[in-house]
């Protein structure tokens, strides 16, 4: 059995890989081939449709069950989603249970084809990080879009965990969100580090789990650092809730 057991985690790891590959540069170029032949305003919200799905089938073809505590926000409230880091599969979770949001992400990923038009469309923010003033002008430019309407997402603790238990929040790791008052989202995510451990690409689980928050407003904490605490406590909160979930593979959170 766990010979089996092996043959048929190795079998969904490459697959894993080669979905990834088929889906970037095949299905995707035709995703954005249509998108540009819709125009820009019909274009991007197909393009953004196709990333929800995306999100939601990556699971479904790993044969991955997922359960989901909560409900998705109202998508015409301007929020900042705030979520605990497992692994690689945490984006394309959000992506397909939440909603397509805009990362703060590392500008290498915009070196890589197909990955930075899709970062274009959802209105991510390359950041380099060894640019301090770089830096304070790509914070500026998220702020200036969520007030425009973008959804970001952020991972506070900085880096995945290595055993599923969620890191202490960097310092002012919130600070975009309480400088600019815009509601968080918290969201909790437990079961992907059995899926995709970090510093791999082995699929081993087959359920994971994501439990979406109520809104929580910055105005009503006196400092970034209270904010922060509170929101890490939530988050914390949900992924013990999940833990219960996970183990009766129930969504009555």
């Amino acid at each position: 059995m766990r010979v089996l057991t092996k043959i048929y985690n190795f079998l969904r790891t490459i697959w894993l890989i080669v979905g990834a590959f088929l889906y970037l540069f095949v299905y995707g170029a035709i995703v954005l081939l249509i998108g540009y032949l819709l125009g820009k305003e019909k274009g991007k919200k197909f393009v953004l449709k196709q990333v929800e799905i995306f999100g939601r089938t990556a699971f479904k073809l790993l044969g991955v069950k997922v359960l989901v505590c909560g409900n998705k926000p109202n998508i015409n409230e301007n929020y900042l989603v705030v979520c605990n880091h497992q692994s690689i599969l945490d984006i394309p979770l959000v992506l397909g249970y939440v909603e397509p949001v805009a990362f703060i992400a590392k500008k290498e990923l915009g070196k890589f084809p197909m990955v930075n038009v899709f970062l274009k469309h959802l209105g991510s923010v390359l950041i380099d990080r060894g640019n301090i003033r770089q830096t304070a002008l790509a914070i500026r430019e998220v702020m200036k879009k969520m007030n425009e309407g973008y959804h970001f997402l952020i991972f506070p603790e900085g880096t995945r965990s290595e055993n599923g238990e969620m890191l202490p929040f960097k310092p002012k790791s919130l600070e975009i969100a309480y400088k600019s008052k815009v509601p968080i989202l918290p969201v909790s995510i437990w079961g992907n580090h059995l899926i995709t451990p970090k510093h791999k690409l082995t699929v081993s689980g087959n359920k994971t789990s994501i439990l979406i928050g109520d809104f929580v407003y910055p105005e009503q904490f006196s400092s970034e650092e209270e904010l922060r605490l509170h929101v890490e406590s939530v988050i914390r909160s949900g992924i013990e809730k999940l833990k219960e979930v996970l183990d009766n593979e129930k969504s009555d959170c």
